[in-house]
Protein backbone atom coordinates (compact mmCIF):
# COMPACT_ATOMS: atom_id res chain seq x y z
CA UNK A 1 0.00 0.00 0.00
CA UNK A 2 1.29 3.39 -0.90
CA UNK A 3 0.95 6.10 1.73
CA UNK A 4 1.74 9.70 0.95
CA UNK A 5 2.99 12.06 3.58
CA UNK A 6 2.68 15.78 3.52
CA UNK A 7 5.70 17.72 4.68
CA UNK A 8 3.38 20.65 5.33
CA UNK A 9 1.18 18.54 7.61
CA UNK A 10 4.15 17.19 9.53
CA UNK A 11 5.60 20.65 9.84
CA UNK A 12 2.30 21.94 11.19
CA UNK A 13 2.20 19.18 13.79
CA UNK A 14 5.78 19.91 14.82
CA UNK A 15 5.13 23.63 15.06
CA UNK A 16 2.08 22.98 17.24
CA UNK A 17 4.12 20.71 19.47
CA UNK A 18 6.87 23.31 19.65
CA UNK A 19 4.44 26.04 20.66
CA UNK A 20 2.82 23.80 23.27
CA UNK A 21 6.21 22.80 24.61
CA UNK A 22 7.38 26.42 24.80
CA UNK A 23 4.25 27.38 26.72
CA UNK A 24 4.70 24.52 29.17
CA UNK A 25 8.37 25.38 29.56
CA UNK A 26 7.43 29.01 30.28
CA UNK A 27 4.97 27.89 32.98
CA UNK A 28 7.57 25.61 34.53
CA UNK A 29 10.19 28.37 34.59
CA UNK A 30 7.70 30.65 36.33
CA UNK A 31 6.92 27.93 38.86
CA UNK A 32 10.63 27.45 39.48
CA UNK A 33 11.10 31.19 40.04
CA UNK A 34 8.03 31.73 42.29
CA UNK A 35 7.65 28.36 43.95
CA UNK A 36 3.91 28.37 43.27
CA UNK A 37 1.76 26.60 40.71
CA UNK A 38 0.22 29.72 39.16
CA UNK A 39 -0.96 33.26 39.82
CA UNK A 40 -4.15 32.55 37.86
CA UNK A 41 -7.17 30.93 39.50
CA UNK A 42 -8.07 29.26 36.19
CA UNK A 43 -5.06 26.96 36.59
CA UNK A 44 -6.53 25.40 39.75
CA UNK A 45 -9.47 23.08 40.31
CA UNK A 46 -12.81 24.73 41.10
CA UNK A 47 -12.59 23.76 44.77
CA UNK A 48 -9.01 25.04 45.04
CA UNK A 49 -9.94 28.28 43.29
CA UNK A 50 -12.84 28.86 45.69
CA UNK A 51 -10.62 28.24 48.70
CA UNK A 52 -7.97 30.63 47.38
CA UNK A 53 -10.57 33.35 46.84
CA UNK A 54 -12.02 32.85 50.34
CA UNK A 55 -8.56 32.79 51.92
CA UNK A 56 -7.41 35.96 50.14
CA UNK A 57 -10.64 37.78 51.04
CA UNK A 58 -10.19 36.79 54.67
CA UNK A 59 -6.60 38.04 54.69
CA UNK A 60 -7.63 41.36 53.12
CA UNK A 61 -10.38 41.79 55.73
CA UNK A 62 -8.04 41.07 58.63
CA UNK A 63 -5.37 43.40 57.26
CA UNK A 64 -8.02 46.14 57.18
CA UNK A 65 -8.80 45.48 60.83
CA UNK A 66 -5.08 45.59 61.64
CA UNK A 67 -4.79 49.00 59.96
CA UNK A 68 -7.66 50.25 62.13
CA UNK A 69 -6.07 48.77 65.25
CA UNK A 70 -2.77 50.52 64.50
CA UNK A 71 -4.59 53.86 64.17
CA UNK A 72 -6.52 53.34 67.40
CA UNK A 73 -3.38 52.21 69.22
CA UNK A 74 -1.75 55.56 68.47
CA UNK A 75 -4.74 57.44 69.91
CA UNK A 76 -4.77 55.24 73.00
CA UNK A 77 -1.09 55.99 73.55
CA UNK A 78 -1.85 59.72 73.50
CA UNK A 79 -4.82 59.17 75.84
CA UNK A 80 -2.53 57.29 78.20
CA UNK A 81 0.16 59.99 78.22
CA UNK A 82 -2.41 62.78 78.58
CA UNK A 83 -4.17 61.12 81.51
CA UNK A 84 -0.84 60.40 83.16
CA UNK A 85 0.08 64.08 82.82
CA UNK A 86 -3.29 65.25 84.19
CA UNK A 87 -3.10 62.89 87.16
CA UNK A 88 0.45 63.96 87.97
CA UNK A 89 -0.10 67.71 87.86
CA UNK A 90 -3.46 67.43 89.66
CA UNK A 91 -1.99 65.25 92.42
CA UNK A 92 0.85 67.72 92.94
CA UNK A 93 -1.62 70.60 93.14
CA UNK A 94 -3.81 68.68 95.58
CA UNK A 95 -0.80 68.12 97.83
CA UNK A 96 -0.06 71.85 97.72
CA UNK A 97 -3.67 72.64 98.66
CA UNK A 98 -3.58 70.24 101.62
CA UNK A 99 -0.50 72.02 102.97
CA UNK A 100 -2.28 75.36 102.56
CA UNK A 101 -5.32 74.63 104.69
CA UNK A 102 -5.31 78.12 106.13
CA UNK A 103 -4.72 81.39 104.35
CA UNK A 104 -1.05 82.44 104.29
CA UNK A 105 -0.36 85.77 102.55
CA UNK A 106 3.33 84.91 102.16
CA UNK A 107 2.54 81.74 100.19
CA UNK A 108 -0.62 82.85 98.41
CA UNK A 109 1.04 84.13 95.24
CA UNK A 110 2.99 80.91 94.83
CA UNK A 111 -0.21 78.90 95.34
CA UNK A 112 -2.06 81.00 92.73
CA UNK A 113 0.66 80.33 90.17
CA UNK A 114 0.56 76.59 90.86
CA UNK A 115 -3.24 76.44 90.52
CA UNK A 116 -3.19 78.41 87.28
CA UNK A 117 -0.36 76.27 85.96
CA UNK A 118 -2.39 73.16 86.70
CA UNK A 119 -5.40 74.67 84.88
CA UNK A 120 -3.26 75.38 81.84
CA UNK A 121 -1.76 71.90 81.91
CA UNK A 122 -5.17 70.23 82.10
CA UNK A 123 -6.39 72.31 79.13
CA UNK A 124 -3.21 71.45 77.23
CA UNK A 125 -3.69 67.71 77.71
CA UNK A 126 -7.40 67.82 76.85
CA UNK A 127 -6.59 69.66 73.62
CA UNK A 128 -4.23 66.95 72.38
CA UNK A 129 -4.31 65.97 68.71
CA UNK A 130 -3.36 62.89 66.72
CA UNK A 131 -2.72 64.08 63.20
CA UNK A 132 -5.30 66.81 62.59
CA UNK A 133 -7.87 65.30 64.95
CA UNK A 134 -8.58 66.47 68.53
CA UNK A 135 -9.06 63.21 70.40
CA UNK A 136 -10.95 64.60 73.44
CA UNK A 137 -13.44 66.63 71.42
CA UNK A 138 -16.19 64.05 70.82
CA UNK A 139 -17.14 64.20 67.15
CA UNK A 140 -15.91 67.80 66.81
CA UNK A 141 -12.70 66.46 65.37
CA UNK A 142 -11.29 69.79 64.21
CA UNK A 143 -12.23 71.87 67.25
CA UNK A 144 -10.03 72.28 70.32
CA UNK A 145 -12.56 71.34 73.02
CA UNK A 146 -11.23 73.32 76.00
CA UNK A 147 -10.94 77.09 76.34
CA UNK A 148 -8.59 78.92 78.70
CA UNK A 149 -9.70 77.74 82.15
CA UNK A 150 -7.87 80.56 83.92
CA UNK A 151 -10.27 83.09 82.37
CA UNK A 152 -13.43 81.54 83.85
CA UNK A 153 -15.40 83.50 86.49
CA UNK A 154 -14.20 83.34 90.08
CA UNK A 155 -15.83 82.14 92.20
CA UNK A 156 -17.66 79.73 89.90
CA UNK A 157 -21.25 80.75 89.25
CA UNK A 158 -22.45 77.18 88.74
CA UNK A 159 -24.49 75.54 91.50
CA UNK A 160 -23.87 72.08 93.01
CA UNK A 161 -23.24 69.41 91.91
CA UNK A 162 -21.35 71.53 89.35
CA UNK A 163 -21.69 68.88 86.61
CA UNK A 164 -23.40 69.70 83.32
CA UNK A 165 -26.39 67.46 82.70
CA UNK A 166 -27.73 65.79 79.58
CA UNK A 167 -26.00 67.03 76.45
CA UNK A 168 -25.08 70.41 77.95
CA UNK A 169 -21.39 71.29 78.22
CA UNK A 170 -19.38 72.84 81.07
CA UNK A 171 -18.23 76.45 81.08
CA UNK A 172 -14.73 75.56 79.86
CA UNK A 173 -16.03 73.87 76.69
CA UNK A 174 -15.45 75.51 73.30
CA UNK A 175 -19.19 75.40 72.52
CA UNK A 176 -20.41 76.69 75.87
CA UNK A 177 -22.89 79.56 75.54
CA UNK A 178 -23.09 81.71 78.69
CA UNK A 179 -26.44 83.10 77.48
CA UNK A 180 -27.78 79.56 77.12
CA UNK A 181 -25.75 77.37 79.51
CA UNK A 182 -28.11 74.41 79.16
CA UNK A 183 -27.85 74.33 75.37
CA UNK A 184 -27.45 70.77 74.10
CA UNK A 185 -24.20 70.00 72.30
CA UNK A 186 -24.53 66.26 71.62
CA UNK A 187 -21.44 66.13 69.41
CA UNK A 188 -19.34 67.07 72.44
CA UNK A 189 -20.34 63.82 74.16
CA UNK A 190 -19.74 61.33 71.33
CA UNK A 191 -17.31 58.57 72.28
CA UNK A 192 -15.48 57.07 69.34
CA UNK A 193 -16.00 53.38 68.66
CA UNK A 194 -14.79 51.15 65.86
CA UNK A 195 -15.05 47.57 64.60
CA UNK A 196 -11.83 45.66 65.31
CA UNK A 197 -13.12 42.27 64.17
CA UNK A 198 -16.10 40.90 62.29
CA UNK A 199 -18.04 40.43 65.54
CA UNK A 200 -16.31 42.88 67.90
CA UNK A 201 -16.66 46.63 68.30
CA UNK A 202 -14.53 48.66 70.72
CA UNK A 203 -15.68 51.92 72.33
CA UNK A 204 -12.45 53.69 73.20
CA UNK A 205 -13.15 57.43 72.96
CA UNK A 206 -12.82 59.88 75.86
CA UNK A 207 -14.32 63.34 75.85
CA UNK A 208 -13.21 66.48 77.65
CA UNK A 209 -16.63 66.56 79.32
CA UNK A 210 -16.20 63.38 81.35
CA UNK A 211 -17.41 63.99 84.90
CA UNK A 212 -13.92 63.36 86.27
CA UNK A 213 -12.52 66.25 84.22
CA UNK A 214 -15.43 68.50 85.15
CA UNK A 215 -14.91 67.87 88.86
CA UNK A 216 -11.16 68.37 88.66
CA UNK A 217 -11.48 71.65 86.77
CA UNK A 218 -14.26 72.89 89.05
CA UNK A 219 -12.09 72.01 92.05
CA UNK A 220 -9.22 74.03 90.61
CA UNK A 221 -11.56 76.96 90.05
CA UNK A 222 -12.74 76.86 93.67
CA UNK A 223 -9.13 76.61 94.83
CA UNK A 224 -8.29 79.73 92.83
CA UNK A 225 -11.37 81.47 94.22
CA UNK A 226 -10.11 80.69 97.73
CA UNK A 227 -6.85 82.50 97.03
CA UNK A 228 -8.90 85.59 96.10
CA UNK A 229 -11.18 85.60 99.16
CA UNK A 230 -9.67 85.53 102.63
CA UNK A 231 -13.05 85.39 104.36
CA UNK A 232 -14.20 82.30 102.48
CA UNK A 233 -10.77 80.74 102.08
CA UNK A 234 -11.36 77.67 104.24
CA UNK A 235 -14.80 76.77 102.86
CA UNK A 236 -13.71 77.31 99.27
CA UNK A 237 -10.60 75.20 99.80
CA UNK A 238 -12.67 72.44 101.38
CA UNK A 239 -14.99 72.38 98.36
CA UNK A 240 -11.97 72.43 96.06
CA UNK A 241 -10.29 69.54 97.84
CA UNK A 242 -13.40 67.36 97.72
CA UNK A 243 -13.97 68.01 94.01
CA UNK A 244 -10.33 67.42 93.07
CA UNK A 245 -10.27 64.18 95.08
CA UNK A 246 -13.41 62.91 93.38
CA UNK A 247 -12.21 64.06 89.98
CA UNK A 248 -8.84 62.35 90.32
CA UNK A 249 -10.50 59.11 91.39
CA UNK A 250 -12.79 59.13 88.34
CA UNK A 251 -9.94 60.08 85.99
CA UNK A 252 -7.95 57.10 87.25
CA UNK A 253 -10.96 54.94 86.42
CA UNK A 254 -10.97 56.40 82.89
CA UNK A 255 -7.26 55.65 82.68
CA UNK A 256 -7.89 52.04 83.69
CA UNK A 257 -10.41 51.75 80.85
CA UNK A 258 -7.76 52.98 78.42
CA UNK A 259 -5.43 50.23 79.64
CA UNK A 260 -8.24 47.71 79.15
CA UNK A 261 -8.92 48.96 75.62
CA UNK A 262 -5.23 48.75 74.80
CA UNK A 263 -5.10 45.18 76.11
CA UNK A 264 -8.13 44.27 73.97
CA UNK A 265 -6.44 45.75 70.91
CA UNK A 266 -3.24 43.80 71.53
CA UNK A 267 -5.13 40.54 71.95
CA UNK A 268 -7.19 41.16 68.82
CA UNK A 269 -4.09 42.16 66.86
CA UNK A 270 -2.39 38.90 67.85
CA UNK A 271 -5.51 36.98 66.81
CA UNK A 272 -5.52 38.61 63.36
CA UNK A 273 -1.78 38.04 62.92
CA UNK A 274 -2.06 34.38 63.89
CA UNK A 275 -5.03 33.79 61.60
CA UNK A 276 -3.28 35.51 58.69
CA UNK A 277 -0.25 33.29 59.23
CA UNK A 278 -2.47 30.20 59.39
CA UNK A 279 -4.40 31.14 56.25
CA UNK A 280 -1.18 32.00 54.42
CA UNK A 281 0.07 28.52 55.27
CA UNK A 282 -3.08 26.97 53.82
CA UNK A 283 -2.67 29.03 50.65
CA UNK A 284 0.91 27.81 50.38
CA UNK A 285 -0.27 24.21 50.71
CA UNK A 286 -2.52 24.72 47.67
CA UNK A 287 -0.16 26.79 45.54
CA UNK A 288 3.31 25.51 46.30
CA UNK A 289 5.16 23.20 43.92
CA UNK A 290 8.11 20.84 44.32
CA UNK A 291 10.90 22.91 42.75
CA UNK A 292 13.08 19.80 42.36
CA UNK A 293 10.36 18.08 40.38
CA UNK A 294 9.84 21.25 38.33
CA UNK A 295 13.55 21.42 37.52
CA UNK A 296 13.46 17.81 36.27
CA UNK A 297 10.44 18.60 34.08
CA UNK A 298 12.22 21.65 32.66
CA UNK A 299 15.20 19.51 31.65
CA UNK A 300 12.87 16.96 30.04
CA UNK A 301 10.92 19.57 28.08
CA UNK A 302 14.11 21.29 26.97
CA UNK A 303 15.38 17.99 25.59
CA UNK A 304 12.08 17.37 23.82
CA UNK A 305 12.07 20.87 22.36
CA UNK A 306 15.61 20.52 21.10
CA UNK A 307 14.63 17.26 19.38
CA UNK A 308 11.57 18.93 17.84
CA UNK A 309 13.67 21.83 16.60
CA UNK A 310 16.09 19.40 15.00
CA UNK A 311 13.28 17.39 13.35
CA UNK A 312 11.68 20.54 12.02
CA UNK A 313 14.97 21.71 10.62
CA UNK A 314 15.57 18.40 8.83
CA UNK A 315 12.02 18.35 7.49
CA UNK A 316 12.36 21.79 5.98
CA UNK A 317 15.16 20.45 3.73
CA UNK A 318 13.10 17.54 2.40
CA UNK A 319 11.19 17.54 -0.88
CA UNK A 320 7.80 16.01 -1.45
CA UNK A 321 9.36 13.28 -3.66
CA UNK A 322 11.12 11.70 -0.68
CA UNK A 323 7.72 10.82 0.84
CA UNK A 324 6.22 9.12 -2.28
Amino acid sequence: MTQTLSTLGLATINITNLTDGQNKLGILNQQLATGIKSQKLIDYTSSEAKLLMDFNNSISSRKSFLAVINTISTRLQVYDKSLTGIEKTAAETKTALLSAGTYNPDQNDTLIKQIQSCMSQVAYYLNQKVGDRYIFSGSRYYTAPVNDITLLPSPPSETPPYISSGYAVPAYDADYDPLNPDRAVPQAHVKDSVAIDTTQRLTYGITSNEEGFQKLIMGLRWAYAATQDVDNYSSYMSTASDLITEGLSEIRGIHANVSGSNSTLEQTKDLHDNLINSITGQIDDIQKVDVTEVAVKINTFQAQLEASYAATARMSSLSLLKYL
